[in-house]
């Protein structure tokens, strides 16, 4: 029997299967505050099927929602990070103008805080060298 047929038949779903089990594994390490950790394991799950449409709007939404509880955790910088490495490792020609628009948003927000951020240490009296 030729199983290069069966094993290449059930690829997709186990791609998709692999991916979401790694997002379950490498999450905690985000949630934790392990971003030590957590980076080099985010750089190989984004690196699975590049060529995967299907793959790459779980990866983006998946970056985004990083970005997005980044900024809640006044992390803007880690923010931007999330979505400069979505803006490298996904096609654009594999995102919706949803996904694209969700990204962009972010991006925006992210810049605003870090703005902020910098206004406030230039005038904060608590700051040496103000």
């Amino acid at each position: 029997a030729d199983m290069g047929a069966s094993v290449a038949a059930s690829m997709p779903r186990d791609v998709r299967k692999a991916f979401t089990e790694r997002v379950k594994e490498i999450d905690p390490l985000f949630k934790a505050g392990n971003l030590d950790r957590f980076w080099p394991a985010l750089r190989e799950l984004v690196a699975m099927a590049p060529g995967r449409r299907d793959l790459s709007l779980k990866k983006s939404h998946y970056l985004a929602s990083l970005a997005a509880r980044s900024l809640v955790r006044d992390d803007p910088q880690n923010a931007l990070a999330f979505l400069d490495l979505a803006d490298r490792a996904m096609k654009s020609d594999h995102l919706t103008p949803f996904l694209r628009r969700e990204r962009e948003d972010f991006r925006a927000q992210a810049s605003l805080a870090l703005r902020i951020g910098e206004l406030l240490a230039r005038t904060d009296p608590s700051e040496p060298g103000s």
